[in-house]
């Protein structure tokens, strides 16, 4: 019975470590992606001031290119390019899990490419043209992307009008929880011990 015991355990571990595995090399190549974005952002000064930045911004926002990464014009565009640049074996991974778990699973993997190298937080053409349709957080605009990805690949409805909705409603419930904090009045402690 004893045996029986750990055979069926050690059944399930190598399971575990086959799913284990499947992330771990999703999610290390989509680390070493956003790693060449880390590299490439630091190589670029940031703005200094609010009006460095606006002028930055609006000089990115006209390019199709951002430290040597193409930036494409519109979703449609993002699709295709995410297609063309990921590996056929990552996009059948992709395609299989669901929507769901891609998108929190990829949030910091796949999600981050999108938003340091497409440049969502300086500014590209493609931010601008997802924040014309309604999509204005960066990290809305990833999750954005990532899930047109999915439905693309699937063959489902895209429904962009009814992500962005979602994804706003989502965004205004957070901002809701920023906003409503409590405040705590607290008193300075005197200097020398209070004497």
């Amino acid at each position: 019975m004893t045996q029986t015991i750990s055979i069926k355990l050690a059944v399930i571990e190598c399971i575990n470590k086959k799913i284990n595995m499947f992330e771990r090399v999703v999610l290390l190549i989509l680390s070493m992606l956003a790693m060449s974005t880390v590299y490439a952002q630091e190589n670029s000064p940031s703005p200094t001031t609010e009006a460095d930045a606006e002028v930055k911004y609006a000089k990115n926002i006209k390019k199709s290119r951002i430290n040597g990464v193409y930036i494409p014009k519109d979703h449609f565009e993002a699709i295709k390019e995410l297609k063309e640049i990921s590996p056929e074996s990552s996009l059948a991974k992709f395609r299989a899990k669901s929507e769901e778990i891609v998108i929190k699973k990829l949030h910091f993997g796949l999600g981050r490419w999108i938003r340091y190298n497409w440049n969502f937080y300086e500014g590209s053409r493609l931010g601008e043209h997802l924040k014309g349709m309604g999509v204005s957080h960066p990290d809305d605009m990833s999750t954005f992307l990532m899930m047109l990805l999915h439905r693309e690949l699937n063959g489902t409805p895209l429904m962009e009008k009814e992500i962005i909705a979602k994804l706003s409603e989502e965004r205004k419930k957070l901002n809701g929880i920023n906003r409503d904090v409590t405040t705590i009045k607290t008193t300075p402690i005197p200097k020398n011990g209070g004497k």
